[in-house]
Formats: C-alpha cells, sequence, structure tokens
C-alpha cells in the first residue's frame, strides 16, 4: 500500500512515503510558522523523486497535535482535502504519540511539548500504548501524580529539566527525541470519517481563548 504520511505537530515539518512498509522518500525541515508555504512544495518534491502520482496514494496518516496550532491546521487541512479529492482512507495519529514510538525502549515514555509557564503537553505511553489519555498540564503537577519509577523523556527535555531532575528519568538521545514522519508507518489505526475529522488542540490558541474571555466578560 503506498502511503504519504505528514508531521506538523512541532517546528519539524515531516513528510514521508511508504510502500509496503518500506519507506521510500522522506524530509524533514525546520520550520517556524512556515508550514502553509512548505509543506505543499515537499510533498510535490518527493512525490517526483520517487515517480509516484497523486492517483497511485491508497492512504494518507497525520499527526492531528497536540502542539504548534498552526502546525497542525496545515497538516490536517492538507491531509483532509487530499484524502477527499482521491476518495482516500484517512489516519490520525497523536503527535505525542509518534514520539514516543520513535526511541527503542522498553520503559515507559514520556512525551513533552512544551505549552510555556511551566505547563506542557504530555503523551505516556509504552510499547506504542497509551497509559493515560494525552493532556495539556503543569509538567510537575502531571509527573507527581503519574511517574512511577524509572521513564525514559522524549521531546522538549530542555524546559523542565529541574522540574525532571527530581525523578529517575532517562533522555532519549538527541536523534530520538522527536518523531518524524516516517515513524508513522507503523500505525494503521482505524481510518476516520474525512468530513468529520479534526485536529487535536487539547486547549485553545492562546489568541482564540483571549478572545473568548473577552466575549465573556463582555
Amino acid at each position: 500500500m503506498k502511503q504519504l504520511m505528514i508531521d506538523t505537530a512541532t517546528t519539524r515539518l515531516s513528510v514521508a512515503l511508504s510502500e509496503a512498509g518500506e519507506i521510500q522518500a522522506e524530509a524533514t525541515v525546520m520550520v517556524s510558522k512556515n508550514h502553509a508555504v512548505t509543506l505543499m512544495p515537499m510533498i510535490e518534491q518527493l512525490m517526483a523523486a520517487v515517480k509516484w502520482t497523486p492517483n497511485m496514494l491508497e492512504r494518507i496518516i497525520v499527526t492531528t497535535g497536540p502542539g504548534s496550532y498552526t502546525g497542525i491546521r496545515i497538516g490536517v487541512t492538507t491531509a483532509k482535502t487530499l484524502a477527499y479529492t482521491l476518495n482516500l482512507p484517512l489516519i490520525g495519529v497523536s503527535a505525542l504519540q509518534i514520539m514516543a514510538a520513535a526511541p527503542n525502549t522498553d520503559l515507559p515514555v514520556v512525551s513533552l511539548i512544551d505549552a510555556r509557564r511551566g505547563n506542557a503537553y504530555i503523551g505516556y505511553y509504552q510499547h506504542n500504548k497509551a497509559l493515560t489519555h494525552d493532556q495539556h498540564a503543569s509538567v510537575s503537577d502531571w509527573l507527581r501524580l503519574n511517574s512511577q519509577g524509572r521513564f525514559l523523556v522524549v521531546g522538549d527535555v530542555e524546559p523542565f529539566r529541574d522540574v525532571l531532575s527530581e525523578y529517575d528519568y532517562i533522555e532519549a538521545p538527541a536523534a530520538h527525541r522527536y518523531g518524524r514522519a516516517s515513524d508513522l508507518v507503523v500505525f494503521s489505526d482505524e481510518t476516520s470519517d474525512v468530513h468529520s475529522f479534526e485536529p487535536e488542540y487539547l486547549r485553545l490558541a492562546e489568541a482564540e481563548a483571549k478572545w473568548l474571555e473577552g466575549q465573556n466578560n463582555g
């Protein structure tokens, strides 16, 4: 099966193509908020490199969040548009789950995406299975409630190093600290309805939250 895989949930925009479980092409670039101008050209370049046309695709897999509000919106919208236009199955995967799948370990894995002010988007996985629901929470509070023994940390470790120092943890090597689109090749979850397919932000974008607060305050 020919698959297009997209991960835009962080500042690492990643796209990959696979066939029969083997990666045929992959590209990962650092972006800020340029997902919209970078994603489609990257997809087109990879498909040209392997001589695929859009009609040859058989499935699309995309990270649904949490993470960068802009990145998630662009990635999910692009995946939905392609899936609808080409009449393809669409699969959504948590960005925190793909990060946890990057290192090869038997330890439970804590995935962190910095959400500022001591908070993070947090995932807790072991052998690719969720141990808790993905959450937006204070890292200090979450660790106090959920940590049990040694664990591996992936993602944005640096902002939380002081908090983590109180626990028995191991940092994943830099090369395996963030997921890539190619890691999505192992996911074969049930497909979603394209029309109802939505991102998983876990919280409102700051601008939207402020707007709603203003509305509520009259």
